[in-house]
């Protein structure tokens, strides 16, 4: 069970904000070592600053994601799943993914609430972008319903059928169970992706 700041931890957006929700609990005394893991995790998906200062930090996390949602057509391609797979692994090895699965099952879990946080971030900014919900040079709405099944498209081609057309099942596993998850959350009683 989270603590007040910790939940509130995982449902911030803005990375300067989350990390000082992160230093109020470690201040606190709560949950030492999940909160040392938590730092680690903050620090490696943070770790570049974005375009326009050094306080703006650009989230790993969107990055990969975003390196899935280019590359979710790769298994198409003559050559796009090995392109895919190095491009996407490179991501994942600059966050230390890997690290943090292999270290134990606490490190395991709170990465994959990381992945959690990023998945549902991706469908609050797709729900609050104008581009994403309009069409015809971003003139004309699409209902409710169709940004719906636009969004489940979107997220089943990258985070479920982009892992099995470039054989990352594996590695991007955590992925696509914290994809699946947040889906069924957003939208309860609707299916399953």
């Amino acid at each position: 069970m989270d603590t007040p700041t910790i939940a509130q931890y995982y449902r911030e957006q803005d990375p300067m904000k989350r990390l000082e929700l992160l230093n109020q609990s470690i201040e606190a005394g709560e949950e030492p070592e999940a909160n040392e893991i938590r730092k680690e995790l903050w620090e490696c998906r943070y770790s570049d600053s974005q375009v326009g200062g050094k306080d703006m930090k650009a989230d790993g996390y969107l990055a990969l994601w975003m390196a899935m949602e280019f590359n979710r057509g790769a298994g198409n391609k003559l050559f796009g799943p090995k392109g895919a797979k190095k491009e996407i692994t490179k991501q994942l090895e600059k966050l230390k993914f890997q690290e943090f699965r292999k270290k134990g099952q606490l490190e395991e879990e709170l990465l994959y609430r990381e992945c959690c946080h990023m998945v549902r971030l991706y469908m609050e900014l797709c729900a609050t972008d104008r581009s994403y919900n309009t069409t015809f040079c971003g003139i004309i709405s699409i209902s409710k319903d169709k940004a719906k099944k636009k969004l489940q498209r979107d997220i089943y081609e990258t985070a479920i059928a982009l892992p099995e057309a470039v054989g990352m099942e594996e590695e991007l596993g955590i992925i696509t169970r914290a994809a699946r998850e947040m889906y069924d959350l957003q939208f309860p009683g609707e299916g399953s992706l």
